[in-house]
């Protein structure tokens, strides 16, 4: 796993060349501590604890997942939306009874072949850099475990006599009289080992804890990851056909990611990603404007409102829909909800230029005016087209 406070010093450099070449002064044997932390180094190492520098790389964590989120989200999306109109620019021409393709037709295809793989090339990218952040968030994590560990180690450590007056003691250092007081004094006395000491095989045991974890349990379970998962899917299936995969096929046995989507055979998967199409809040009645979801139940809230409710219940009640048990601390921010949402408020908003566009007015014998029905090119569709891709047309 990359590391991410564990720097290794460059190699190579002029300082280490310089010292490598300089004779070597012998070394006095090793002598473990004499005596534990002094409280000036704990206090030092309790705030190392609660120091700024770990919320602000949590900080920017936080905000990295969250890019890689909208990046897999606006790629997939332009590879969809480029697809579908390619799609409905060769059933047009079908319907027209044209079978040969013009210069234009195979320049649109190429180019969105072209998108094709390049959103495939992004989507790796991002999905391998989204697991690289979750790594970064663990490490973080566990150094806070490691610095809780080492502080306890070092704060019940007690201090040995000074090794000095220990060899004042003995007769000689080959003399049956000196190992004889060396083993009594071993035998009364605690072990104190170095604060470094300690903090390397701390770090090391979290460090092979981690790398024994299967790629389901670092990632799969994690909300980042799940997320990040659930936008990469809702852009490459707008329409709520396809279900989301089941966690346990988010990685072959090789622990690699995958890409498969789920087969549409079972019709209560269906129903129950469909479910989720009613926009409005089942406390407010009104459309989300900022929705969040939680880890318990189906059911999506706005914001205020199932945060009212709760503290109205002291914290803990169960789900306004059904049965289930929630607390504050089981709801998050539903990205994936947020662009369904804002999607289908640009296909109304679409659908209302476009009937706005088609409607011509004409008078009747009467004189009076009636409406008709046409067929006319919006606009404001034209505007709203997504820019960052070519255009081919």
């Amino acid at each position: 796993m990359p590391r991410l406070l564990q720097r290794s010093r460059p190699q190579g450099s002029s300082a280490n060349a310089s010292a490598s070449m300089a004779p070597r002064a012998k070394l006095p044997p090793y002598e473990e501590p004499a005596f534990p932390l002094n409280e000036e180094g704990k206090r030092a190492l309790a705030e190392l604890r609660n120091g700024r520098e770990k919320r602000e790389y949590e900080k920017h964590l936080k905000q990295s997942a969250t890019f890689l989120q909208d990046i897999v989200g606006a790629t997939n999306d332009a590879h969809i939306k480029r697809q579908k109109k390619l799609a409905e620019r060769n059933a047009k021409r079908t319907a027209q009874g044209v079978t040969e393709r013009t210069e234009a037709d195979e320049e649109m295809e190429q180019a969105a072949a072209d998108l094709e793989a390049r959103v495939s090339e992004l989507t790796d990218r991002s999905e391998a850099a989204i697991r690289q952040v979750i790594d970064y968030v663990a490490e973080l994590q566990d150094e806070q475990q490691v610095l809780e560990e080492v502080q306890q180690e070092v704060n019940a450590q007690k201090p040995r006599p000074d090794p000095a007056a220990k060899r004042e003691r003995g007769v000689d250092d080959d003399g049956d009289e000196a190992e004889d007081v060396d083993m009594e004094d071993a035998a009364g006395e605690s072990h104190i080992a170095g604060v470094r000491d300690i903090l390397r095989k701390a770090r090391q045991s979290k460090a092979e804890e981690y790398s024994s974890l299967t790629p389901e349990q670092r990632y799969a379970e994690n909300n980042q990851y799940i997320s990040f998962k659930n936008t990469w899917h809702d852009a490459q299936h707008p329409d709520n056909s396809v279900p989301l995969p089941d966690k346990s096929t988010w990685f072959d046995e090789q622990g690699r990611p995958t890409k498969g989507a789920a087969a549409a055979d079972d019709d209560d998967d269906i129903v129950i990603e469909r479910e989720v199409r009613d926009f409005k809040c089942p406390l407010s009645l009104r459309v989300m404007t900022d929705p969040y979801s939680n880890h318990k139940c189906k059911h999506t809230f706005e914001r205020e409102s199932i945060m009212e409710f709760l503290k109205e219940h002291h914290g803990v009640a169960k789900c306004p829909v059904c049965t289930v048990e929630l607390r504050i601390v089981d709801l998050y921010s539903d990205a994936v909800m947020l662009r369904r949402i804002k999607r289908a408020e640009r296909d109304k908003q679409m659908n209302t230029n476009i009937n706005t566009s088609d409607v011509e007015e004409e008078d009747d014998d009467d004189g009076n005016q009636s409406v008709i029905t046409g067929r006319s090119r919006s606009v404001k569709k034209e505007k709203r087209r997504p820019r960052g891709f070519e255009e081919i047309d």
